[in-house]
């Protein structure tokens, strides 16, 4: 396998209106264009999607409005995305491999190269790829299909990974 793609947080808090995280109309162009991503795809790509749940008593959250509680439908992935991952990941912090199944999922296909989507360019991106180079994969950032609750934290999410990462971002 050459490549997998990974989603982060592709759920309600952000997408909805009524979510505890909602990103308005960065969530809006961001779901247009990752639906035309998906839809490019061919039929046997692996895309897996990782989503933050949170227990009511993480300590983790203290300073910042927690979200993603457990049970709440701000876990939910948006209804026009669920048809597409093949594999599903739960994780309590912005690092999808924190106390997560994804390294052991990552070993059985060998890709050479991740490709990552998603919400919170300065957090979930931004720790997610940070790992991946740190196991030696390569990564890939499509700028257009990442997102940050602001144009200053998406720009710094963005540089950090692609001069102190060498991820690639395009």
């Amino acid at each position: 396998m050459d490549s997998i793609i990974l989603a982060l947080s592709l759920q309600r808090s952000y997408f909805s209106s009524d979510g505890t995280r909602y990103l308005g109309e960065r969530a809006n162009i961001l779901k247009i264009r990752l639906l035309d991503f998906f839809n490019s795809l061919p039929n046997d790509a692996l895309v897996y999607f990782s989503r933050e749940v949170h227990q009511t008593n993480d300590s983790f959250y203290q300073s910042i409005k927690s979200h993603a509680i457990v049970g709440s439908p701000d876990v939910e992935i948006v209804e026009a995305f669920k048809r597409y991952p093949k594999f599903m990941i739960n994780t309590t912090r912005y690092n999808a491999f924190y106390m997560t199944p994804l390294d052991s999922e990552l070993r059985k296909h060998t890709p050479k190269t991740v490709i990552l989507v998603g919400v919170e360019t300065h957090t979930n991106i931004l720790f997610t790829a940070e790992e991946l180079r740190n196991r030696g994969y390569e990564v890939i950032v499509h700028e257009a299909l990442v997102t940050a609750e602001d144009d200053y934290m998406h720009a710094t999410g963005v540089t950090i990974m692609s001069n102190a990462l060498s991820v690639h971002v395009d």
